[in-house]
């Protein structure tokens, strides 16, 4: 009865091990990208002190008008983050926000197989696998 009670208390620390890996995932990557939002928000207002004005009647339209480029590929963002220009880092911080869930799910996938839990495993794969072919599917239907 000893080695079954030992043997509940080994797989119940590796499960809190796993969860606590599973949270720290989603932690470091909220935090990180508010972190660089945030920067970015700090350097576009730097960037743009006419629009940082809170004593005149700004309406912030430049913010919303077609002249006002975002990057739109991964060279651009590139590019514009390596210019340390403020929009390059808002959207790799929302960037990062997005591929948080998806990183936790592929940490859960590599967990549920070290743990020998294969139904787990591939239901997780399939979660997985809508994830990534929902954000396809987006690309492709602009």
């Amino acid at each position: 009865m000893k080695d079954m009670s030992s043997l509940n208390y080994s797989r119940d620390k590796q499960l809190r091990k796993a969860e606590f890996l599973v949270s720290l995932v989603l932690q470091i990557g909220v935090v990180l990208s508010s972190v660089i939002i945030f920067s970015g928000l700090v350097l576009f207002f730097f960037q743009h002190a006419q629009t940082a004005s809170f004593l005149n009647n700004s309406s912030y339209q430049q913010f919303t008008v077609s002249s006002f480029s975002y990057p739109n590929n991964f060279s651009q963002l590139l590019r514009s983050v390596l210019r340390e220009q403020g929009v390059g880092f808002i959207v790799t911080g929302v960037l990062l926000l997005i591929i948080t869930p998806i990183l936790r799910v592929f940490t859960s996938i590599l967990l549920f197989f070290t743990q020998g839990d294969i139904p787990m495993t591939i239901v997780t794969i399939l979660v997985l696998t809508v994830l990534l072919g929902s954000f396809a599917l987006g690309m492709l239907v602009k």
